[in-house]
């Protein structure tokens, strides 16, 4: 049933491709709209904000509707569109962590010792922060990023491992590793939070 499913995306997919190549760019709407949320997903764990998953899902979809003439119609086309999405989140991940160490080394010390402070004493802010989803982010976020890739993509998303192993283009053996050591160390990071 599954497999059916799949043929049966994996030949609209075709088609809207197809159709999209021979002058149609309406036909990549189907596309869009097939694959916004799963895109979304991916991003928003990735990301971690809901305003930078949304543009980064549709800066995928251009770069993918751009790509569109390098598509090997042969192949399946969402791990092709997924290998897009994870190429573009690796690289706005690096910027957002060169933008946040450029915030710190220009940040006034006595401010960001002030916000500090008060983040603390805000009762609001600290119920806030020991939400389950909000404390499963920041497991998530404290992987190594190939870790937190395979997790999302296998644990969060549902794709079998060969899927994962093809969209990352790595051997199904390190799927299986970095999922293990994502599982494990996001499970010893929500132990010592106190959530079992």
């Amino acid at each position: 049933m599954i497999a059916e499913s799949h043929n049966n995306t994996d030949a609209q997919d075709l088609l809207a491709v197809q159709a999209t190549l021979n002058g149609n760019p309406s036909a990549f709407e189907a596309i869009v709209e097939r694959y916004t949320p799963l895109l979304y997903s991916l991003a928003y764990r990735m990301l971690g904000q809901g305003e930078e998953a949304e543009d980064a899902v549709q800066e995928i979809l251009e770069k993918a509707f751009r790509s569109l003439p390098r598509f090997r119609i042969s192949n399946r086309f969402f791990p092709w569109l997924y290998t897009i999405g994870l190429n573009h989140l690796r690289s706005a991940e690096r910027r957002r962590k060169r933008r946040s160490r450029l915030k710190i080394l220009n940040a006034d010390p006595q401010r960001v010792l002030e916000s500090v402070a008060s983040e603390q004493g805000n009762p609001v802010r600290q119920s806030e922060l020991q939400e389950g989803e909000k404390l499963a982010q920041k497991a998530l976020d404290g992987l190594r990023v190939e870790y937190r890739e395979v997790f999302v993509l296998k644990a969060i998303q549902g794709f079998s491992v060969q899927e994962v192993a093809e969209m990352m283009r790595i051997p199904e053996g390190t799927v299986k590793t970095h999922l293990h050591r994502a599982r494990k160390q996001m499970i010893d990071f929500l132990s010592r939070k106190g959530w079992e």
